[in-house]
């Protein structure tokens, strides 16, 4: 008796964490806040995101709302969104038993959201850019180094390397000056993306391009809205930018990484390693609902449809503020830049959208650095 009735309160505690599961309060906010975002209405997004952040998903709330911030050029508040998600993922790194017998019964949505490799990769990259924008050099040096780590085959794993990640790095160690250490990330940039032409020694674009310009202007630029993981096209547009200062062209950007890429052999990585988790699972959610049935059939058969039918499903949780099309633009430019134009464009030269910056734009010696993205904040909201 005592055993049914354990196995009752149990099932019943089960059908409430799948009702919570099931409300999406948290998954709700995040859509609304993506949509607000995608659509330039960046106060909005972030308006929506300042509530109470739910624990499980937590550092995912962190890496959207200071995305949102970044592009809203709120870099302060950005950066510290980026490196308490950081902070979080590090305590993270002890396993918690708790979570994990949940997910063993309920699914892995149940566990705090830890993100692919790539993606605790790209936090350190895009808090570095808040730090870039600031000026604050140093800073994001030391950024560049936690990248670097986060990429090293005793963090990655198998999981995919990432070469904008790495020219990323090897671009602010060079501001800093550490050469060295900054031709050894753009050497391994250039073996992952030999389409662009890396020259390891000066982090220029094309074969023999050792020449230094006078002045020049370094543009991280960014495209696209990265997939879901249960909705990857894997079609690459072929988007690319120019970049104009004045009327006149200075040159364009090139593609180092397609997040979907990153994301779609990371799923299936992490889909072959479940395989296993998820047969005993099931096998588990049967047995107690066969052991529920024994006392009440009605009781187990909800239990078996709540844990089976409603709750068994993948951890489809991404980073979805990330842009798709992750290039670089590094060209010549006037010694007294003040703005730029940039032109994007889709694989035929036809133009998609066009915006001037004029922020960020921080100078480091000779060298302008800025970032941009194809989402035009909405004037009503600024």
């Amino acid at each position: 008796m005592k055993k049914r009735a354990a196995a009752r309160i149990l099932a019943g505690g089960l059908v409430a964490v799948a009702l919570t599961v099931l409300a999406g309060c948290a998954t709700q906010a995040l859509n609304t806040a993506r949509r607000e975002f995608y659509q330039g209405r960046f106060g909005d997004a972030n308006t929506t995101l300042e509530r109470k952040i739910p624990k499980k998903d937590r550092v995912l709330f962190l890496m959207e709302r200071g995305t949102i911030r970044l592009f809203g050029g709120e870099y302060e508040q950005s950066a510290r969104d980026y490196i308490e998600a950081n902070d979080r993922l590090v305590e993270l790194e002890t396993y918690s038993l708790s979570k994990g017998g949940a997910s063993l019964v309920v699914n892995d949505s149940v566990q705090d959201f830890r993100g692919f490799p790539y993606e605790r990769t790209l936090l350190h990259a895009f808090t570095a850019k808040n730090h870039l924008a600031l000026g604050h050099w140093e800073n994001a040096a030391v950024e560049a180094r936690r990248l670097i780590e986060s990429l090293t085959p005793e963090k990655r794993g198998d999981y995919p390397d990432d070469a904008y990640s790495h020219y990323f790095a090897g671009f602010a160690l060079e501001l800093i000056g550490d050469t060295s250490n900054a031709r050894l990330q753009y050497q391994k940039a250039a073996e992952l993306a030999p389409d662009v032409n890396i020259n390891p020694d000066t982090g220029r674009f094309g074969k023999g391009n050792t020449a230094s310009p006078e002045n020049e202007l370094v543009v991280f630029v960014l495209m696209g809205k990265a997939p879901r993981t249960d909705n990857i096209s894997l079609s690459n547009l072929g988007r690319y930018a120019e970049i104009y200062a004045g009327d006149k062209l200075l040159g364009r950007s090139y593609e180092f990484t397609d997040v979907a890429d990153l994301c779609s052999t990371s799923f299936q990585k992490d889909a072959a390693r479940q395989v296993t988790k998820t047969i005993a699972r099931i096998a588990a959610k049967e047995a107690l609902a066969q052991q529920i049935e024994k006392d009440n059939e009605m009781l187990g058969e909800l239990t078996r449809f709540v844990l089976i039918g409603l709750l068994e499903h993948p951890d489809y949780r991404r980073w979805e503020t990330l842009p798709r099309y992750l290039q670089v633009a590094r060209v010549p430019c006037p010694p007294d830049l003040s703005e730029y134009t940039v032109v994007f464009k889709n694989r035929t030269g036809a133009e998609l959208s066009r915006r001037t910056v004029a922020t960020p734009l921080a100078k480091q010696g000779s060298t302008f650095v800025s970032f941009t993205r194809d989402i035009v904040e909405a004037a009503v909201f600024r």
